[in-house]
């Protein structure tokens, strides 16, 4: 579990690593991708840098150009707790079986 800056920083260095690994695999340079993204060459180089001011919106962006966007679905998404999951079913009404008169 990430919970100190350290972290937090070794983390936006991994993404930026690979998102220049994704790059490189599709053979565009920073200026062609920067462009894609809108940003400036300079913007961009520090987003693979691992940059903690780069802005949300540029890594969905990106991750969208990658065809990775899917990939964001879980983040901050709910833990799931099968025992709760299990006791909500349970809980659930029921409807009656049968056919009415």
């Amino acid at each position: 579990m990430i919970n100190n800056i350290n972290s937090v920083e070794s983390l936006l260095l991994l993404l930026g690593k690979r998102l220049r690994e994704a790059r490189l695999a599709r053979n565009e340079s920073q200026e062609l991708f920067a462009q894609r993204l809108g940003l400036t060459r300079q913007s961009y180089s520090r987003m693979e840098k691992g940059s903690p001011k780069t802005l949300i919106g540029n890594w969905l962006a990106a991750s969208s150009i990658l065809g990775r966007l899917d990939d964001w679905q879980n983040v901050l998404a709910e833990k799931e707790d099968l025992f709760a999951k299990l006791e909500r079913k349970k809980s659930k009404r029921q409807r009656a079986g049968g056919r009415r008169k």
